[in-house]
C-alpha cells in the first residue's frame, strides 16, 4: 500500500473516532419551566406585649418615737424655757383639795394670762357652768368680782396669793424663779409625760408636783402636798400664745 493511501485511511479513521466520541457525550437536560411562586401567606398580627403589672409599694409601718428619759435638771431647764416662751394662756382647770385622802373641796373654772401686761384673770364656775366669782390682777392688786361682774373688794396680790392652797397655779411667767428656789427630782416618767418634784431649799416643807408634757413641757397638772393636805389642779383645753379677747381683763388695770 502506498504511503499516501495509508495517510488518507488514517485520516478517515481518526475523523470517525472523533464523531463517535462526540455522539456519546451526554447532552444537558432541558430546563424545567419555572413554577409560579406561591403567594405569601398573611402573617398573624403581632400582639403587643401586656404592660408589666407593678406591684404596690410596700408601706413600712411608722417607727415609734424614741422614749426619751430626762433628768431632773433637764426637766427643770425645759420648764424654764417653756415659761419664757409663753406670752398668753387661756385654760380650763379643775382643782380638788383632800385631807388624808378625803376630799374636802372641789372647784372648776377658767384662767387667762397675759405676760406683757402681767395680767391674770381667774373665773370660778358653778356646776352648770355659770360664773360664781372672778378675780382680776396685775400681780400687785387683785380685784374680786361677784357673779354679775360687780366689784366686791380689792386686796393685795401677795396677801391673797399666800392664802391660796396651790400658789403655783398662778405662777405662770415666774417659773424660773420658782424652780430656782427648789430642789428638783423626778418622780416618774412615761413616753408622754414626766413628773417633776420640787422641794423648797429652805423654809416650810412641802412637795410640789408638776406633770410636764414631753411634747412641749407644759405643766398639765400642778399639785402641792403638805403634811396630809393635797391640792391638785388639772389643766385642760389650754390655748398657748393665742390672742385674748380685748375685754378679758375688764379694763380694771391700764
Amino acid at each position: 500500500m502506498k504511503p499516501s493511501i495509508n495517510n488518507l485511511f488514517l485520516a478517515v479513521l481518526l475523523a470517525c473516532s472523533l464523531a463517535a466520541c462526540t455522539d456519546d457525550k451526554p447532552q444537558p437536560a432541558p430546563e424545567k419551566p419555572q413554577e409560579a411562586a406561591e403567594p405569601a401567606k398573611p402573617q398573624a398580627p403581632v400582639q403587643a406585649a401586656a404592660p408589666a403589672v407593678q406591684k404596690p409599694a410596700v408601706k413600712t409601718a411608722p417607727q415609734p418615737k424614741k422614749d426619751v428619759t430626762y433628768t431632773a435638771e433637764q426637766l427643770a431647764q425645759r420648764l424654764k424655757e417653756w415659761d419664757k416662751k409663753l406670752s398668753t394662756l387661756s385654760t380650763q382647770f379643775e382643782q380638788t383639795t383632800s385631807y388624808d385622802g378625803v376630799q374636802v373641796s372641789r372647784s372648776r373654772g377658767t384662767l387667762s394670762y397675759d405676760r406683757d401686761r402681767n395680767f391674770l384673770r381667774l373665773d370660778t364656775l358653778t356646776r352648770t357652768g355659770e360664773t360664781e366669782q372672778s378675780a382680776v390682777t396685775d400681780k400687785k392688786e387683785i380685784i374680786i368680782l361677784d357673779e354679775a361682774g360687780a366689784h366686791v373688794t380689792t386686796l393685795s396680790w401677795t396677801d391673797w396669793q399666800q392664802g391660796q392652797p396651790n400658789q403655783a397655779l398662778f405662777d405662770f411667767g415666774n417659773y424660773t424663779a420658782l424652780v430656782d428656789k427648789h430642789n428638783a427630782a423626778v418622780k416618774s416618767q412615761t413616753p408622754q409625760e414626766a413628773v417633776l418634784v420640787l422641794t423648797p431649799k429652805e423654809g416650810e416643807e412641802y412637795e410640789l408636783y408638776l406633770t410636764l408634757s414631753k411634747q412641749d413641757f407644759f405643766p398639765a397638772e400642778i399639785a402641792i402636798k403638805s403634811d396630809l393636805m393635797l391640792t391638785k389642779a388639772t389643766l385642760s383645753a389650754a390655748r398657748k400664745n393665742a390672742p385674748l379677747a380685748e375685754n378679758t381683763f375688764g379694763g380694771f388695770f391700764k
